[in-house]
Parts: C-alpha cells; structure tokens; sequence
C-alpha cells in the first residue's frame, strides 16, 4: 500500500484513546507491515506515545503538533484532525481510533476523487434517523440548508490528496470548526465538515462502505469490511454486548500494559467478539430506542422493581388497546 495513514491523538491517562490506538495499528500491520503510519500528537501525548515501545515499533512518524495550551484536550483533538492536510504532504487516508483493520487496504491507491468518504451510519441522507438533527446542527450554527444533500460524510474515514481542493477543504473544515467550538459552542467537528464540503459544491465524493462500516448503526457492510468503526455511542448506557462499544478491552490493554495473547486473539476475531444475545433491531425499533420513552423504558426494565413491574402490566394493557382500536378500523 502506497498511500499513507494517519491517525490523531490526543490522550492522557485519564482515557484510552491510545489503547485504541494501539489496536486499530497493530490491526492495520497484520495486513499492511510496510505502509507508512503517521500519528499526529499533541506534545503531552508524544511523552505517552514514545515512552510506549510496543507501540511505537507500529508508527513509522510521531508528528508533534503545535496547539494552543488553553484547549481542552477535546479541542486539541479536533484542531489537528481539521489541519491534518496541512501537518501532511503527500495522499493520506486518516483513520479514526476506534477501529479495527480487517483485511487489506491497498485499492484505497486506486482512489481518483480529491477527497473522499463515507456517508454517516452508511446511509444516505433521505435514509439516516438522524438526518433531522444533522441537518439542524448546520443551519443552527452557519445558517446553511444542507437538506438537499445527497449524504453527509462519517469524519472517521477519510482520503485526501495533496493537492488545492484537498487543502482548501481541509482550511474552511479547520475555521468553521473554531467558528462552531468557540462561537457557538459546539466542538463536533462533523457539522463543521459538513459546512465546508457545502461551501465548496460538495467536493466529498464516496469510497466503498467496507472502508468505514459503522457496526452501532448498520450492519449491512459488517461482513466485508475493511475497516470495522466501533463509534463512541455515549447516548447508550449499557453496551456491555461489545468489548469495543463498552471499552472493556481498552480498559484491559490499560490494565496488562500490552496487548495480551487473548487480546490479539479478541482483534483477529473483533467481529465474532458480542456477546451471544445480540441481535439486529430495525429502524423502527432502533428509532424508538433512542427517543427519550425509549431510554426510560430500558432503564426501568434493567432496574427492576416496582416501576419494573408497572411499566410490563401497562405494556400489556396498551398492547390489547391497540389490538382493539385496529379491529375497529
């Protein structure tokens, strides 16, 4: 593979951004062992990243760069990911952290589109559930209609070449998303992408789904994927069916310091890795889990007790009234 990757991090010990890390590279060079992988820090975390020697034999370059002190570590973050075109030379396909590499990535070189990614959820627009509040965040912050959009891209996957329309992208991605984090506070930095690739005509053309299959929203490209995004659902409380969604191997990696003989095992095998109960929900069940009733509901059914147990007796009542009014019709 001939094309370069890019990862960005910003981490303490505080979280495991850097085990995420850790898994998605040493995923990558069981596939691509020559291609060149550069990580972009922050400098508190180059001290984590050098000091970590298993890691570092995965990275070919650690680039330092240079962000206001002032920044949460949030806004670090998003600040370099928005002016990675400019910390790069050459073609580049970033990578978010929390992924696992599955087979080759080695036609990403075929790319011919100045930019290129994936839709958000791995559905177009007219299709996403959440296209309302996408749509929403644009016109909330720059006062643009993006609803005629054919989709709006996933910021986790993303191919770039070096060249004008790629740096420009990248220069309107980096202002709108200062303009969005300090003027409107929003520190999202996809709305932001959103609004430059609008501005620009939409520049954002499409890679295969496989390269970016969001498995907590779409199971349709999780069989053949390339590259596996386990995105961080923090709206789910409970999501301990996945040791990558819960972050329960991040957390283990933390704990051994390495990546262990069964954790190596749990990445080669990431989707095999839910637990026996798992099974796909569709949009209409999927839609109403995530509305305020639904969370309430699971709640209460997991906490048990007396609401518990109130909750079932008037599920079944609305149940039998909704059966009747529907023989009425």
């Amino acid at each position: 593979m001939n094309t370069q990757i890019v990862y960005v991090l910003v981490s303490s010990e505080k979280d495991v951004f850097l085990e995420e890390l850790w898994v998605s590279a040493w995923s990558l060079r069981r596939y691509e062992p020559d291609v060149t992988v550069n990580v972009i820090v922050d400098e508190p975390t180059a001290k984590r990243v050098y000091s970590n020697v298993d890691l570092m034999a995965l990275i070919t370059n650690v680039v330092v760069a240079d962000v206001p002190e002032k920044y949460t570590p949030k806004e670090r973050s998003r600040e370099i990911k928005t002016r990675i075109r400019d910390l790069i030379k050459g073609d580049f396909f970033y990578i978010d952290t929390d992924t696992v590499i599955c087979k080759s990535l080695g036609d990403v070189d075929n790319c011919e589109y100045d930019v290129a990614g994936i839709p958000d959820s791995n559905v177009l627009l007219r299709s996403n559930p959440f296209a309302d509040g996408m749509i929403g965040s644009v016109k909330e912050i720059f006062g643009s209609d993006v609803s005629n959009c054919e989709y709006l891209i996933n910021g986790g996957v993303i191919y770039a070449k070096d060249n004008d329309v790629a740096h420009e992208l990248f220069r309107r991605w980096n202002k709108n998303w200062t303009y969005s984090c300090f003027k409107k506070g929003n520190s999202q930095d996809q709305p932001a992408l959103w609004q430059s690739d609008h501005e620009m005509g939409n520049v954002i053309k499409l890679l295969p789904d496989v390269y970016n299959s969001q498995v907590a929203m779409s199971l349709q490209y999780f069989a053949d994927a390339a590259i596996v995004h386990f995105l961080h659902m923090n709206f789910i409380p409970d999501q301990s069916y996945s040791p990558y969604l819960s972050l329960k191997i991040y957390k283990d990696i933390k704990a051994a310091g390495k990546l262990t003989s069964d954790i190596k095992e749990l990445i080669i095998n990431c989707k095999s890795s839910f637990t026996p109960l798992t099974m796909p929900v569709g949009r209409d069940q999927l839609l109403f889990l995530f509305t305020p009733m639904g969370k309430t509901f699971v709640q209460i059914y997991k906490d048990g007790g007396v609401a518990s147990w109130l909750m079932l007796k008037m599920s079944s009542l609305l149940e039998r009234l909704h059966k009747f009014t529907c023989k009425k019709k």
